[in-house]
Order: C-alpha cells, then sequence, then structure tokens
C-alpha cells in the first residue's frame, strides 16, 4: 500500500524521481484543487514519458497535465471489502485499466494506492490458506475423536478460524454452570457468565434466534453496553454454542476497525464454532468423568 499523493502543480519531474528511488510505489494520487483526485499508474506515467517527445512535453511541466493526457479513472473501492469482492470487482474493469493501481479509501476518507498484483497475490494467499485449514479441522477431528483435546485444541481451532475470519480478539462466554476448569490456562479467552446471558439484550437476541449476529458498528446500537468485549470494538459477531441440551455459551468476535462480518464470515464461524461445542462437551464429559472417579476413592 502506498499513501504517495502530491497536488497537481507538482512537477512531473519530481514525482517520476520519487518514483525511481521507491520501485514499490505502484502510482501517484493527484490532488486537484476542486478536492477531486486523479490517479497516475506507475506503468502508465513511465510508457508516456518515455514516448516521443514525452520529456519535453510532460517532465517540466505540472503533474496535473500528464494526469489529463493520461485519462486515467480512479478506481475507488472502500477498506473493509472482502478481499475475494474487491479481486472480482477490479477485474470488471476494461482491458486496458485492469492492472492500475486500487485507490483503497478508509473510514476517516484517507485514501492509499493498492497495487492490483498485491491484490492478487493475498487472494492467492487466502487460498493456499484454505487448504492448510482443512488439514488443521483434520487434525482437530482426530484430536476430539481420541479424547486428547485441550486448551491448546482451541487455540488451534481459534487460530485456524482467524485465517478466513479475520479478528483482533476472540472471546467464548460459557454459561455459568459450565465447568471451563480444564481451560484454565485461558482465562482471558474463556469466561464463565456471572449471570444468564439472556441478561443482556444483544446475547438475548443471539439466543433467541440461534444463529449468529453482526454488528456493523456497535458505537451506534443502544444495547450493546454490557457486552463483554474490548472497549476498542468496533465491528463485532456472536455466535452461538450449542450441544445436545441446548445453547451452552457464545464465541465473541471484536474487530477494532469499521470493517462488518459479512454473509460468508457468519457460515464460517459456524462452522469452527461447532468443533469448540464438541471440545467443550468432551471436556465437560471428561470433568464428570474425573469427579465421579474421585468419589469412588
Amino acid at each position: 500500500m502506498s499513501d504517495y499523493a502530491v497536488p497537481q502543480n507538482v512537477f512531473a519531474e519530481t514525482v517520476a524521481t520519487h518514483m525511481q528511488r521507491n520501485n514499490l510505489i505502484p502510482g501517484v494520487i493527484v490532488l486537484k484543487s476542486d478536492r477531486s483526485i486523479g490517479v497516475i499508474p506507475r506503468h502508465k506515467m513511465f510508457e508516456r514519458l518515455g514516448k516521443r517527445y514525452g520529456v519535453e512535453l510532460f517532465l517540466r511541466k505540472p503533474i496535473g497535465e500528464l494526469e489529463s493526457e493520461l485519462e486515467v479513472t480512479p478506481f475507488i473501492l472502500k477498506h473493509h471489502l472482502p478481499i475475494n469482492v474487491a479481486v472480482k470487482l477490479a477485474l470488471s474493469r476494461s482491458e486496458g485499466n485492469i492492472y492500475d493501481p486500487i485507490v483503497v479509501e478508509y473510514e476517516d476518507g484517507s485514501l492509499s494506492l493498492l497495487d492490483m498484483y498485491v491484490l492478487l497475490l493475498t487472494q492467492s494467499q487466502l487460498s493456499t490458506n484454505l487448504s492448510g485449514i482443512i488439514s488443521s479441522l483434520n487434525n482437530i477431528e482426530t484430536i476430539l475423536a481420541n479424547g486428547m483435546a485441550g486448551a491448546s485444541t482451541l487455540n488451534l481451532i481459534l487460530e485456524s478460524m482467524g485465517l478466513v475470519v479475520p479478528y483482533h480478539h476472540a472471546r467464548i462466554i460459557m454459561q455459568h454452570q459450565h465447568d471451563i476448569s480444564a481451560l484454565a490456562s485461558l482465562k482471558d479467552t474463556v469466561l464463565a457468565a456471572h449471570e444468564p446471558l439472556e441478561r443482556n439484550d444483544v446475547y438475548r437476541s443471539i439466543l433467541s434466534i440461534k444463529q449468529p449476529l453482526s454488528l456493523e458498528d456497535v458505537r451506534v446500537v443502544p444495547t450493546w453496553t454490557g457486552a463483554d468485549a474490548p472497549s476498542i470494538t468496533r465491528s463485532w459477531m456472536g455466535i452461538p454454542l450449542s450441544n445436545q441440551n441446548g445453547t451452552v455459551g457464545l464465541v465473541t468476535l471484536s474487530r477494532f476497525t469499521y470493517s462488518p462480518f459479512t454473509s460468508n464470515e457468519k457460515e464460517l464461524g459456524l462452522v469452527f464454532t461447532r468443533y469448540i461445542s464438541a471440545l467443550m462437551a468432551d471436556l465437560a464429559n471428561r470433568a464428570k468423568k474425573t469427579r465421579s472417579y474421585e468419589k469412588l476413592f
């Protein structure tokens, strides 16, 4: 990502020199007097300067003149768009513009340029991550089947989930009667509720619909007060933990920037939460057997 931007009256020579010294900059954002922007992709700038009379016509002139000559329409995407969606939109551009850098707009109005090749590489890495995640889930299933699950298994589930449902903070809140002693080493992640979850309006909604609930921006949700999440949480999702006896707790995921959880991320979250539910049930059964054994002796 590059935040290199210049006013339209800066000489093109200054911009060209800066980009020659910084090979990773994909282009420049040109700030116009009417508060609009223009974009000059790196490859198109040097291609035009390299043509006949390019240097004479543009190098010692304001960069705005070269921007007008190239007529590149800025392609702007919001920063919170999922990568797959961003790639699909970017690839829908005309053939001559398909590899131009993308303008990423942040919540505060600031802008950055993203190299199209970097975006495609990131999507490719996500596909690679998916193969690794499937392998991790197979390992988790084996561990659960052998009755060897513990705190490290929960960490593996949360880490795998974070690769496809990114979050800044995760917390598991269990109903107060649920035994979580086996996860004492994860006391900051796994909590026992001190009161029924239904007393919190947000939690009650999740328990009622028995489905994930996401809040795009907790700052505008009146019932958010009292939810167990970091104070800097901005976007949030809660997923019910259920077993054959009903809902036993919640998995909550927090993002500290405005980046709403998508429908696809809700579905993926449910998949991983089922593994957490199985783990919790296994730990509860083992704890029950241990107590019964202790009573005998």
